[in-house]
């Protein structure tokens, strides 16, 4: 395939930074900071290290925490001409084993803290202490913008998770849009302490910065005082996370002020509350703004800026992304202000599912356009509002319930912590709405209590049947509440 010479890899993206400014620095941690050169010197190095010991592989998965060396590692395996697998390091033995078989990896590169862990899987484990050793020079495979960049696997809704097979141009497409749309400059200082088998992570909080030749500042893990100890002692001025994240930092910065002095807050993955909105920018002096995403998607497809932005929506497409609302059934293409599902074209799309081409074809429609199985309308201004998961709707009575509106209403009552919905058979309607809640420390309601708020905030039809207190709800390593485990 021939392609425009306008279209890059994200390797040539973090190249021109270091290009531009060399002893920039690309990582900053408190134990050191690692300048452009230092960072692609030592991934270069190590990309040989992994040719030596990868001999015959395509994919190679990488099993880290954020962190200085998973970037380095991550662009290595780049450097190296493989397709990087991420892992989740949550996952239990079995379902890791199948994501390496279904994806091919006959090898794991790990820091020597967690190698351990992985070593009873039976596939051959590299120290990345190792891997950095000293190597040899001498000419690096250079990927091309069509080719295979990263296995990501879904969780999945049902079934076993798929791999969605991203190029090198999706990518670094999405990282350059995302760049240009949010006006990144090197003085930007992006906190990373999203998992990094997330694309979320690998898109916006590593590829985005060092293609603007701004800096990260890499966390393993997320804890609210931590991150904003970070934020406030590395100068950290730009947030990437989901709401679960902002709302713990909004109540420990209720509790221990940070000095802090943010430029830009964005909040993905899963829908953003209005009180986790306006209480982030109450505390934080900040609009906190949402954007939306999919992993097949490389994943960022909208977000809301502050000079454009449309609250209660996830804001417009990225450069060169192009949104459309289409019936699900028929797929015939609605005018703004209908709702149906969100169907999305760009560069930033999957090739496909790995090995599922039945699967693929559901998912990609005739022209490239992806099939997101999310519900939502287009405002007169070309601002997206996100309605629903289809596969999560609710069928009351033949009225369509969507959770997340639900959860919504429940969230602005003062007690309510956490909620959850899904659908429950119901034998007079086929399915009634069911709430699943978490209280607030110290705080207390009734079911009547709730009951009688939903009915303030909510058509009756959409109002929970029964609610159900839980001490906490299942929830995804981001913090996103699981409503099929509810179910």
């Amino acid at each position: 395939m021939n392609l425009p010479s306008d279209k890059l890899t994200p390797l040539d993206l973090v190249e021109q930074s270091e290009v531009r400014a060399p002893s920039n620095p690309a990582i900053i941690t408190t134990q050191k900071t690692i300048s452009y050169r230092e960072l692609l010197a030592q991934s270069r190095n190590a990309a040989h290290g992994i040719l030596k010991q990868t001999a015959g592989q395509e994919v190679v998965a990488l099993f880290f925490t954020m962190s200085a060396e998973f970037v380095a590692a991550y662009l290595a395996t780049l450097f190296a001409g493989k397709r990087a697998l991420p892992l989740n390091l949550l996952l239990p033995p079995e379902e890791l084993l199948y994501i390496l078989k279904d994806s091919g990896a006959g090898s794991i590169i790990a820091p020597p803290e967690l190698a351990p862990k992985i070593a009873p899987l039976g596939a051959k484990v590299f120290n990345w202490a190792e891997i950095c050793q000293p190597q040899a020079d001498g000419a690096l495979p250079r990927p091309q913008p069509e080719d295979l960049c990263t296995l990501l696997y879904t969780s999945g809704t049902t079934g076993r998770p798929k791999g969605v097979c991203l190029t090198q141009w999706n990518l670094a497409s999405n990282a350059k849009a995302s760049v240009e749309m949010m006006h990144i400059a090197p003085d930007y200082r992006f906190l990373a302490c999203l998992p990094t088998f997330h694309t979320f992570a690998i898109t916006a909080t590593i590829l985005a910065p060092l293609a603007a030749g701004a800096s990260l500042v890499p966390l393993p893990r997320f804890d609210p005082e931590g991150v904003l100890s970070a934020t406030a002692n590395l100068q950290c001025n730009m947030l990437l996370m989901v709401p679960s994240m902002y709302r713990l930092m909004v109540r420990m910065q209720e509790r221990k002020h940070f000095a802090i002095t943010l430029k830009l807050a964005i909040s993905g993955g899963e829908p953003l509350p209005v009180e986790v909105r306006e209480s982030f920018a109450k505390v934080f002096g900040v609009p906190l703004l949402e954007g939306y995403g999919q992993t097949e998607a490389s994943p960022i497809i909208s977000f809301n800026m502050p000079w454009d932005s449309q609250p209660g929506t996830v804001g417009k497409p990225l450069p060169n992304v192009r949104i459309q609302i289409a019936d699900p059934n028929t797929g015939t293409v609605l005018p703004p202000g209908n709702n149906g599902e969100i169907w999305v074209q760009g560069p930033n799309i999957m090739r496909g599912y790995h090995n599922r081409p039945e699967e693929t074809a559901q998912a990609l429609a005739p022209g490239g356009w992806l099939r997101t199985g999310d519900m939502g309308t287009l405002t007169p201004e070309g601002f997206l509002k996100i309605t629903g998961r289809l596969r999560e709707m609710i069928k009351v009575g033949g009225e369509m319930v969507f959770p997340a509106e639900v959860e919504n209403a429940l969230l602005l009552h003062p007690a309510v912590a956490e909620a959850g919905v899904a659908g429950a058979k119901d034998e007079r309607k086929g399915e009634m709405v069911k709430a699943y809640v978490v209280l607030k420390t110290g705080q207390q309601a009734t079911v009547d209590e709730l009951l009688t708020h939903c009915r303030n905030n909510l058509a009756a039809y959409k109002v929970p049947r029964v609610i159900e207190f839980r001490v906490e709800l299942p929830k995804s390593p981001t913090g996103k509440v699981l409503r099929r485990l509810l179910k």
